[in-house]
């Protein structure tokens, strides 16, 4: 049914006067380095979305807690000031870098445009004719290390450019990326197995993002800056898991134990630390670890889903209900589960239940065009052109890859023709077709 009396002249009238379909900006945008003309970060994302838990919960006083001045928390927290002095894997040394690459860079990098520094040292650490650092998932490295092993994952990438790039005077931000696939969809992982980061440089005319790994990051997912130590963290735990698979358990410990330390108000760390020791039969320290991260932020759907298959396991079935419970209302505040279920719906013809979730995927996280997208071609099916050509629009606004812009110029046109030849043949306006699919454009 459509929103109200329809005209394809508004349709062409509000195509025409959409400056946006004629003002693209033309930048090309390379594999391994976008670089978006905006305005700063705090307008290109929503800083510090979290999943927000809005329930209050009764009988709370028979959950287990963890005590502030355990023995077993203390210790970890203070694991990092506990390794000697100079210790290989403390975190001033790890960034450690040799003073023959130091002065290499300096040497080559000696523009006095920082943007234009920042841009020629991701190039020239990518290019095959450059240094050919390629990416490489599993390569848990050192900076040093990626540098001289000419690989890394998108961590040792970005802590990689922001030591090189402060040689040059380049204040480089790390950015943690909150890539839906990663984003506790799975409450059967005990484990967080790894955070999408890449690097940013901010300034008052645009912002750069630097990433290893650009095929996994969009603009629109959630994203925070964190700090040198909080992403010196994630790499420990990286490590850490790493070591577990090869069956190191002691060296797994160590990392993961260093990892919580060096930022402890990440809950992640705790969890990773807590399946180590759940691993290995040790299941009361499992349990003080994981309420340790569920004391830390009790939004976790990973550190309730651990707590509930340890009490299971224990045959604690109370306990393990509640946190099923909690579980499940903090995954239910994730908007990605509630998109991947608005697709699966429109693939079922279900319109109605689709356009529930993806409106419900909206309120939560109103930044990814994906959702948009989605949100558009439901509306087509119902014959709802007006309002899914607004949608198309929001989606452009958006999008800040010139490639996607570029879709959505087609699948706007699209719906216009679409249209067009529907009242060139009917001379009215088109009546309501609920169960009538308008695919607008081939899936990539």
């Amino acid at each position: 049914m459509f929103d109200r009396p329809f005209k394809l002249s508004e349709l062409k009238a509000r195509l025409r006067s959409r400056s946006f379909l004629r003002n693209i900006n033309k930048t090309a945008i390379m594999i391994y380095l976008a670089t978006f003309r905006c305005k700063p970060l705090a307008t290109l994302v929503k800083l510090g979305l979290t999943l927000v838990l809005l329930i209050t919960i009764t009988g709370c006083a028979t959950r287990p807690s963890i005590d502030a001045n355990d023995s077993l928390i203390s210790a970890i927290l203070n694991y990092e000031a506990s390794l000697p002095e100079n210790h290989p894997d403390s975190p001033e040394q790890i960034f450690q870098l040799p003073d023959e690459l130091k002065a290499k860079i300096s040497d080559r990098f000696k523009s006095s445009n920082k943007h234009k520094n920042a841009s020629d040292l991701a190039r020239w650490l990518m290019d095959p004719n450059g240094h050919n650092l390629i990416y490489d998932l599993d390569a848990n490295l050192m900076p040093h290390e990626a540098f001289e092993q000419r690989r890394g994952n998108c961590l040792s990438f970005t802590l990689l450019m922001v030591e090189l790039a402060s040689e040059l005077d380049i204040e480089l931000r790390v950015n943690q990326v909150d890539v839906p696939d990663m984003w506790g969809q799975d409450s059967q992982n005990d484990l967080v197995f790894y955070r999408h980061v890449n690097a940013i440089f901010e300034s008052l005319r645009s912002t750069q993002v630097f990433d290893l790994a650009m095929e996994e990051y969009r603009p629109g997912f959630p994203q925070r800056l964190i700090s040198k130590r909080e992403a010196t963290a994630l790499m420990f735990s990286n490590i850490g898991i790493e070591e577990l698979k090869k069956g190191n358990a002691t060296s797994a410990i160590h990392y993961l134990r260093l990892a919580a330390s060096t930022f402890p108000a990440n809950p992640d760390m705790w969890i990773n630390l807590g399946a180590i020791y759940k691993h290995i039969g040790e299941l009361g320290i499992a349990e003080k670890i994981y309420l340790q991260a569920f004391s830390i932020s009790d939004k976790d759907s990973l550190a309730a889903s651990n707590l509930e298959r340890l009490y299971r396991r224990q045959g604690r079935d109370v306990l393990a209900k509640q946190y099923q419970k909690l579980a499940a209302r903090a995954r239910a505040r994730n908007p990605y589960l509630h998109y991947q279920d608005a697709e699966e719906a429109y693939k079922e013809k279900n319109y109605r239940r689709a356009a529930n979730l993806v409106k419900r995927a909206i309120k939560l996280h109103k930044e990814d065009p994906d959702f948009y997208e989605l949100s558009s071609r439901i509306k087509q099916a119902n014959n709802r052109y007006i309002s899914a050509l607004k949608d198309l629009e929001i989606g452009y606004q958006l999008t800040q890859k010139n490639e996607d812009r570029g879709r959505y110029e087609d699948k706007i046109r699209m719906v216009i023709a679409h249209v067009e030849a529907v009242e060139k043949k009917s001379k009215r306006p088109p009546q309501s077709a609920p169960n009538r699919q308008i695919i607008i454009y081939p899936d990539n």
